[in-house]
């Protein structure tokens, strides 16, 4: 998964979180039920928290994510919860800062959970102050090194940590060339945001085609302003480079602002995002529009699901009634709560924070129950050796408010170093 912090959903926040059916207070979700806790009484409920950009910059991508974490964990208390203990969660607003999501932590951590899933842009803004408390996180690993790098055994990510560097290093994959240069790109524009990881997305990018051979470096941008909705200087020059390939490494909003610019001008050129790929985009008459021929990079496949992603889809209709393709809040909420759920079944009998993080760094492959195309490891943390030597993702390409898979299978690259990013 390429490395960036993304938003990009068009839905209204307030919308979302009043959708989230159990108690809220000053700011807070609960959710998990005192009679079922108390139906198990020989064994006490275990108490998570969800750290999530519920408001804020980032929040039209992620304020929807705490529902569907709450699906993960309602259907696995409908099976009995983990050996007996029944799940509760406690959602806290980071309100898309560094600095909110330290406080949500701290919240989260006087509250007595036992672990963190986070769902969000700014959670290295609390990296520290976890890996000092010895709290489990997971999720999806792309807002900063944290996920890969020490002391922060206590994070794990159900992508490869490619946003951390490994021997003063960054690394990458080369699939996105590899699609690119399938596609017919010759010359190719990146833009990124001035974030850390967005402009290392690019930098990475630019490096896989150096590898490969092409294409071909014609302009690049590396300081757009977060959530930036005007590119017509930039498309202008991309056009006056004689670009024929362009790439955003930006949230859905600025996706489709792009899009827009680039029909706008008359730009003839070949167009992928790393976010875009959902509802949000399909349910928008104007952003459908806008981004109708584009494609975007996704590592799961939500157009022809196989049986573990139908599993997961099947879950989020029930309990969180969503139907469709989800946004990016959506899905990694859900992995990330899922990958907890997986670390609390392999931390004992009386599971202990210690003993979850030792155990769970013991697994060698693991791929979301098949959700992934590729298996990640947890071993090797702090080392290159924790990113698989070759990993995969999928294309997909929107026609008219319809999905397509490129090739109906996944693009696999090898891992190279990334020089510049």
């Amino acid at each position: 998964m390429k490395r960036l912090s993304r938003v990009g959903s068009f839905k209204a926040v307030l919308a979302v979180v009043a959708a989230m059916s159990t108690g809220v207070l000053s700011g807070v979700v609960t959710t998990g039920t005192a009679s079922a806790a108390t139906s198990s009484a020989a064994k006490a409920p275990i108490t998570l928290g969800y750290i999530g950009d519920l408001t804020g910059v980032a929040a039209s991508s992620f304020a929807d994510g705490a529902g569907a974490a709450r699906a993960r964990i309602d259907a696995q208390n409908a099976r009995g919860g983990v050996d007996g203990h029944k799940l509760k969660l406690i959602v806290v607003d980071d309100q898309s800062s560094p600095t909110e999501a330290l406080t949500a932590a701290q919240d989260l951590i006087s509250r007595g959970v036992f672990g963190i899933i986070e769902d969000s842009a700014f959670i290295f803004g609390a990296d520290h102050y976890l890996a000092q408390q010895g709290i489990p996180v997971t999720g999806g690993g792309f807002d900063g090194p944290e996920w890969g790098t020490q002391p922060f055994s206590n994070f794990f990510t159900f992508t490869p940590a490619t946003s951390s560097t490994f021997g003063g290093k960054y690394y990458t994959y080369t699939y996105t060339a590899k699609f690119l240069r399938d596609i017919g790109v010759t010359r190719l524009a990146g833009l990124a945001y001035t974030t850390s990881s967005s402009t290392a997305s690019i930098h990475e990018m630019f490096d896989e085609a150096h590898d490969l051979g092409g294409p071909q470096e014609c302009y690049s941008n590396y300081s757009v302003p977060f959530g930036t909705a005007d590119f017509t200087a930039d498309v202008l020059q991309i056009k006056s480079s004689h670009c024929n390939g362009v790439v955003g490494s930006f949230v859905d909003t600025s996706d489709v602002a792009m899009a827009q610019a680039i029909k706008n001008a008359g730009l003839d050129a070949k167009q992928l995002y790393f976010t875009g790929y959902d509802n949000d985009v399909t349910d928008n008459p104007g952003a459908a529009r806008a981004m109708d021929g584009a494609y975007v990079q996704s590592p799961y496949n939500f157009t022809t699901p196989n049986a573990a992603t139908r599993q997961m889809l099947a879950t989020l209709k029930k309990y969180d009634h969503f139907s469709g393709v989800p946004d990016i809040g959506i899905y990694d909420a859900y992995l990330a709560t899922d990958l907890m759920i997986y670390g609390l079944e392999h931390a004992g009998k009386n599971p202990t924070r210690a003993s979850f993080i030792k155990n769970l760094r013991s697994v060698g492959s693991y791929n979301d129950g098949g959700i992934l195309p590729s298996p990640v490891t947890f071993k090797h943390f702090g080392t290159v050796q924790m990113l698989p030597k070759t990993f995969c993702n999928y294309f997909v390409q929107l026609q008219g408010t319809t999905w397509h898979v490129y090739q109906n299978r996944p693009i696999c690259g090898t891992l190279i170093p990334s020089p510049s990013a």
